[in-house]
C-alpha cells in the first residue's frame, strides 16, 4: 500500500485507540458508535468514505467495523481479567448499550459469559508469586512524537526496528528543532498476547520532545501527550521480548493502598547501548490511584 495512505490510516487508528480508551459511562448509549462512524473516520483520514474503507481493509485485513469490534471486545476481556469492575461497569465504560450487549458479544465470539471468563482467569493464575519491588513516581504531562506499529512485540527488539523507529524519531526531532537536551524513549503496548493475536498487537514507539511540531495527516510520525499521573515503577532486567511476561507479576505487586487505573502502561527504555542483551534495563510504569 502507498505509504501516504498508511500514514492517514494510522491517524484514524490513533483516534480510534483514544475513543476505545475513553470512559463512556456518562455518555448516551449510542455515543461511542457515533464517534466512530465511517464518515467521521474518513474525514480524519482526509479521504472519501469509499477510499477509506478500501485502504483500511488493505492495511489491516479487517474492515474498520471489524477492527473496532475486535479491539473493544479484547479490552473488555482485559478489564474482566483485571477484576476491578463489574460486567455492567465494563459495558458502560467501553460504550456498549448495556451489560446484555457485552454478554451477547462475548457469548457469540467465545461462547463464554463475562463471569465464566473471569473464573477461567482465576483458575489460570499461578499461586501467590514473589512480590516485586517498585517505586512510586509522578509524571508530569509529557509531549512525545511516535510511530505506531501493528505486529508481534518480539519483533521490536531488532536492529532493523531501531532504524525504523528510534532513529527516525531522533532525526525528525532534530530537523524540527524540538529535540530535548536529554531525550527519553518510551513504548506503549496496548494489548496483551494472552488475549490478542500477537500479529495484531498495537505498539507505539515514542520519544520525548520539547514542543508540538506542525504535522500533516500524511506524516507517518504523530504527536501525543502522555497524561500526568502517578505510577508504580518496576525495573525489568533482560531482553525486551520478555517484557510481556513481566506485566502480570508487576501488576500483582502494586503496593497496598493503591490500585491500577485506566491510563496506559508505559515502558521506559534506559540507556542499554553498552550492556549485553541479558542486562538490558527497562522500567515498566503502571498507572495507579490511591484506594
Amino acid at each position: 500500500m502507498n505509504t501516504k495512505y498508511k500514514a492517514q490510516i494510522d491517524s484514524v487508528l490513533h483516534y480510534v485507540n483514544q475513543q476505545i480508551g475513553n470512559d463512556w459511562s456518562a455518555s448516551a448509549s449510542h455515543a461511542f458508535n457515533k464517534a466512530t462512524q465511517a464518515d467521521l473516520l474518513a474525514g480524519i483520514a482526509c479521504m472519501s468514505v469509499r477510499n477509506f474503507q478500501l485502504y483500511f481493509k488493505l492495511y489491516l485485513n479487517e474492515s474498520f467495523g471489524e477492527y473496532i469490534d475486535r479491539v473493544r471486545r479484547e479490552l473488555a476481556l482485559q478489564l474482566i481479567a483485571e477484576g476491578r469492575y463489574t460486567s455492567t461497569q465494563i459495558a458502560e465504560r467501553i460504550g456498549y448499550a448495556n451489560d446484555t450487549a457485552l454478554y451477547n458479544v462475548l457469548d457469540k465470539k467465545y461462547n463464554l459469559t463475562p463471569s465464566q471468563y473471569r473464573q477461567l482467569v482465576r483458575q489460570s493464575k499461578s499461586a501467590e508469586t514473589k512480590k516485586l519491588s517498585c517505586s512510586i513516581r509522578c509524571m508530569q504531562e509529557t509531549p512525545v512524537i511516535f510511530l505506531s506499529f501493528i505486529g508481534d512485540y518480539n519483533n521490536y527488539s531488532s536492529t532493523f526496528f531501531e532504524a525504523e523507529s528510534w532513529d527516525k524519531l531522533y532525526t525528525f526531532a532534530l530537523s524540527y528543532d524540538i529535540l530535548p537536551e536529554d531525550e527519553s524513549y518510551w513504548g506503549i503496548c496496548y494489548d496483551t498476547t494472552e488475549i490478542t493475536d500477537p500479529n495484531k498487537c498495537r505498539f507505539y514507539a515514542c520519544m520525548t520532545v520539547t514542543d508540538k511540531p506542525r504535522l500533516k495527516v500524511t506524516d507517518p510520525i504523530k504527536y501525543m501527550q502522555i497524561p500526568a499521573g502517578e505510577y508504580a515503577v518496576f525495573t525489568h532486567v533482560g531482553p525486551y521480548y520478555y517484557l510481556d511476561q513481566f506485566y502480570e507479576p508487576a501488576i500483582q505487586s502494586i503496593p497496598e493502598g493503591y490500585q491500577m487505573n485506566d491510563d496506559l502502561i508505559l515502558e521506559h527504555y534506559l540507556d542499554n547501548e553498552d550492556r549485553p542483551v541479558s542486562q538490558y534495563q527497562t522500567e515498566v510504569w503502571i498507572p495507579i490511584q490511591r484506594v
